[in-house]
């Protein structure tokens, strides 16, 4: 038997190209070459893939497209934002829709700030108000410390 898997951590391509070439000499046999290489049939259907599309080589691990990315000049000013107030998700999310006029999808990640947490467009955008008091007078009824103060 075959390690498939010490070949592939050498070199992807000239493990994928060592399972072709067996599947030539034993007339496509695909259960046989699984069985010899220690590994599943989808794994050999996958690679038989890879090489009708002409390229053994690893994709990529990235996404192709990401519709809710955060562009990185919104990214770059909530984050000023929080590093500014040192407020928390909840009222950091109140504090960027009032003054920064910038939407954000509920709940408010700030440990993945600098992943791209997704952004939702206003068209988009979770109504947050049913948790969240946006009026002022609202907010000054439902404080319960002189935190939310700099808010007003």
């Amino acid at each position: 038997m075959i390690n498939y898997k010490t070949l592939r951590k050498i070199n992807p391509e000239a493990a994928r190209l060592a399972v072709i070439e067996y599947l030539s000499t034993n007339k496509g046999n695909i259960s046989d070459a699984a069985r010899t290489f220690g590994i599943q049939r989808t794994v050999v259907y996958d690679i038989l893939k890879k090489e009708e599309e002409g390229d053994l080589r690893d994709r990529s691990r990235a996404p192709l497209h990401s519709p809710y990315k955060i562009p990185d000049k919104i990214e770059d000013k909530v984050v000023k934002t929080k590093n500014q107030t040192h407020l928390g998700a909840k009222r950091l999310s109140v504090y960027l829709k009032k003054y920064e006029k910038i939407e954000w999808s509920e709940p408010l990640r700030l440990d993945t700030l600098s992943l791209n947490t997704p952004y939702i467009p206003e068209s988009y955008s979770l109504p947050i108000t049913s948790r969240i008091p946006l009026e002022a007078d609202s907010l000054k009824r439902n404080a319960t410390s002189s935190y939310y103060t700099h808010l007003l």
